[in-house]
Order: C-alpha cells, then sequence, then structure tokens
C-alpha cells in the first residue's frame, strides 16, 4: 500500500479555513461523525505503516472497533493486532477537552485492560499546542504504567497520510475530509486492480475490502466489471443484525442529531465489522445491516468468518445502544443486536440495465436469516442447522440447540443458539 508521490498537493484555499489552526478548524465539529471518521483513517493508517514497515499482508493485521473493555459500559475505540509485534489500543478523542480527555482515558485505562495490550495511541487535537506537556505528563500518571503512550496530533496524522497514500495536506480540515478519502480509495484500488479503470472504485471498495478484491482481481484475474455479474450463488452465508428496541430509542431520544449519530456509528462500525473480516457489505436497511460471506467466490473458512463478524457487531452493538442510552432519560428495556445467520443459494439481481454497479439479493438464504434475527434476544447470535454444519468443529462447540423457529412462510427452522456472557458478549 505504498504511496505515490506525485498525487495532488491540497491545501484550505478554497474553504475558508486557511486561517484557522488545524486543531481549531476540526474542533469546531467535535461531533461524533467527526471522531468515526478519524477512527476509519487511524485504522487506515496504523494497517498501512504495518504493511510497509513490517512487510505484513494487509489481511493479516487485525484493527477491531469498540472492543469491550473489563469496566461496565467501558470500550476501546479501536484495537491493532500486527501479526509482528503486541497488540495495542488507538483511542481518538479529537474535540475535547483536556480534562476531559484525561477522565475518559482514566476510566478506560487505570489498569490495563489486556494485558497482552503494551501500548496505548491518543489521537487528539492537543497534541500540537501548549497543553500538550501537561497533558502527556497526567496520563502518564493516571493511566497504567505497562502501557507505553503516544500522542498523535494533527501533524503526524498528516505525515502518515502523505507517507502513507501520497497526499500532502497544509491541514486536518473538514474541507480536507474528501482528498483524504479519495487518496486511500485510489491507493487500495491500484493494490487490488494495477492498471484497471477506476470507475467502479467507490463502488466495490465501498462493498469489499481491498485485499478481499485484491484477492479476487489482482490474484484471481477477475475483471472489476465482473466481481458483481448476476447469477446465482451457491451456499453464501448471510448476516443480519439490527439494533434492539431500535423504535423505542427513537420515540425517546428529544434530539434528532444523536440518532443521526448512533445510527452513523453502527454503520460505520459494522460496515468496517463485515469487510475486515472478509465478507461482502450488501446494504443498510434503517437500523439493521446485512452482510455476505462466501460470495463471489466461497474461500475455506468463510463460515468462521461470518461468526466472527458476529462477535465484533455484538460489541459494536452493545457499544452504541450505551451510549445512547447514556444520553436519554428513559431507560429503554433491552440493548445491544439480534443477529441471525443462515446459508444457502442467492442471486444477484442487477437494478439497471446494463450496470455493474446497482444490484440486489433474493433468495431463501435472506428469509430464512431475517427470521433467525428476528427471533434472537438481544446480543444474541442464532444461526441455522446448515450454517452450524459449515463451521469448523471448535466453533461447533460454541453453540447449544435450540427449539425449531417459526419461519411462517419458510416453515420451523432448526437452528442453534451462541450463547451470552454476563458482559453481554458472545461466548467463546
Amino acid at each position: 500500500m505504498s504511496a505515490r508521490r506525485d498525487t495532488a498537493h491540497v491545501d484550505d484555499a478554497d474553504t475558508g479555513s486557511a486561517d484557522q489552526r488545524p486543531s481549531a478548524a476540526l474542533a469546531n465539529a467535535a461531533d461524533g461523525e467527526l471522531r468515526l471518521f478519524l477512527e476509519e483513517i487511524c485504522c487506515e493508517l496504523v494497517r498501512a505503516h504495518h504493511v510497509e514497515n513490517d512487510g505484513s499482508a494487509p489481511e493479516s493485521i487485525e484493527t477491531i472497533r469498540e472492543v469491550r473493555l473489563g469496566a461496565p459500559g467501558s470500550f476501546a475505540d479501536i484495537r491493532v493486532a500486527p501479526p509482528a509485534g503486541a497488540p495495542y489500543f488507538v483511542e481518538v478523542k479529537w474535540g475535547y477537552g483536556v480534562d476531559e480527555t484525561i477522565e475518559r482515558l482514566a476510566r478506560k485505562y487505570a489498569t490495563n485492560p489486556d494485558r497482552t495490550c503494551q501500548r496505548l495511541v491518543v489521537v487528539t487535537d492537543h497534541a500540537d499546542g501548549t497543553a500538550r506537556p501537561a497533558l502527556e505528563a497526567t496520563l502518564r500518571q493516571r493511566l497504567c504504567p505497562t502501557l507505553a503512550i503516544e500522542i498523535w496530533g494533527d501533524g503526524e496524522i498528516r505525515r502518515r497520510i502523505e507517507q502513507s497514500f501520497g497526499l500532502r495536506i497544509e491541514t486536518l480540515s473538514r474541507g480536507n475530509i474528501r482528498a483524504i478519502r479519495d487518496s486511500i480509495i485510489r491507493a487500495e484500488w491500484r493494490t487490488a486492480f494495477a492498471g484497471a479503470d477506476d470507475f467502479l472504485a467507490p463502488t466495490l471498495l465501498w462493498h469489499f475490502s481491498s485485499w478481499t478484491l485484491r484477492r479476487l482481481g489482482r490474484d484471481g484475474g477477475l475483471a472489476p466489471e465482473n466481481v458483481l455479474r448476476a447469477g446465482i450463488y451457491r451456499d453464501v452465508a448471510v448476516v443480519m443484525a439490527d439494533i434492539c428496541a431500535f423504535s423505542s430509542y427513537v420515540r425517546d431520544t428529544r434530539d434528532e442529531a444523536l440518532v443521526r449519530q448512533s445510527l452513523t456509528a453502527f454503520y460505520s462500525q459494522a460496515r468496517q465489522a463485515i469487510v475486515e473480516t472478509g465478507g461482502m457489505l450488501d446494504k443498510f436497511v434503517g437500523d439493521e445491516a446485512i452482510g455476505l460471506f462466501g460470495f463471489p467466490d466461497r474461500r475455506p473458512g468463510y463460515a468462521d468468518d461470518a461468526l466472527r463478524c458476529a462477535r465484533r457487531l455484538i460489541d459494536i452493538g452493545n457499544s452504541v445502544s450505551e451510549h445512547w442510552q447514556s444520553r436519554i432519560d428513559r431507560v429503554q428495556k433491552s440493548r445491544g443486536v439480534h443477529i441471525g445467520i443462515a446459508i444457502g443459494d442467492v442471486s444477484l439481481m442487477p437494478l439497471r440495465a446494463f450496470s455493474a454497479a446497482h444490484h440486489g439479493f433474493i433468495g431463501d438464504a435472506l428469509n430464512m436469516t431475517a427470521r433467525l434475527m428476528a427471533a434472537a434476544g438481544p446480543s444474541e447470535v442464532l444461526v441455522s442447522n446448515g450454517f452450524h454444519q459449515a463451521l469448523s468443529a471448535d466453533s461447533r462447540k460454541s453453540f447449544e440447540p435450540i427449539a425449531p423457529v417459526d419461519g411462517r412462510n419458510i416453515g420451523l427452522i432448526q437452528c442453534w443458539r451462541l450463547p451470552r456472557t454476563g458482559n453481554g458478549s458472545t461466548a467463546t
């Protein structure tokens, strides 16, 4: 994922923000959406770093968002696990005051929640200003001494963007967000389909990870326009997750912006969970995320990948709903997500004549998955018997059989349940 150095130089001349300090430009939009963007970018930057410096394959580097920690309601923003070296945490605390940044981090890391992790990267808009020395000293005093603290600010993020993706920007401002995203898309497209026309780049890189596309394209010889080819695909695993009590949360939320922020967080984090575990993001329907595994080809272990994705979605759902609950008055009866998984045949249908970019799936596997998702309890995963049989022997051991689920027009469904642990995560 090395960068080409001839990419465009971007500044803020046309955004009206050239006279703002870098941190002020972003602090003016200090909301959840901005931090979500920085989380996405940080995942790309740490992955690129380990690819370039360690020679690691991109798919071997885990960047997991919203990882449950020991304390109730406590989640790490990002946990990075490179194949060469110890895992570490990344916390994006942009837009918070110094005192709030310290308190938020101290609640999570006064003790080390994961003894295998040896480092904490803090991304903050206070890194390049006069507040940095006091911030750094206080963090070293308040946080667990076994965690080495590394602080990234505007300058460090811009340096890494230029190094990995070839984009030089003068400030990390909102006016440069599109340029940053475009530079990442161009770099990932070159990795996947070197020399191919990039008209499908935004579409395919929304649905798939760059390394999945590389396996299909550069390694497998599949042209971009043939990745989403209409037809019947056998034995595809379908994962569906939706937010528990979503209508109740919306009804009891007075601030419309909070609804948007919560859904955007779920969309961003769920998409990453699906594509990074080897799946294809199909679409979002309201508060529901749909991912497909074993499409367009069935690589070994794809059923276990779908289960790995479901485990990540459990933590994401709990994080989103617990954050949402903390911002409203009325206590909600349930939190987390319901998840269903089934395996079967699906048909990819074109939604426009002669279009390689607009598509939709139909098939009994989708209907069965929807029935299982509806029957699942909070933070539960219900899977069809066929999917259970497709799992590895070790993965099957985690499940328990339950009474058949009424699938209405598709009949009774023989299924299995992945039990929950006391903290809302699934058993391993």
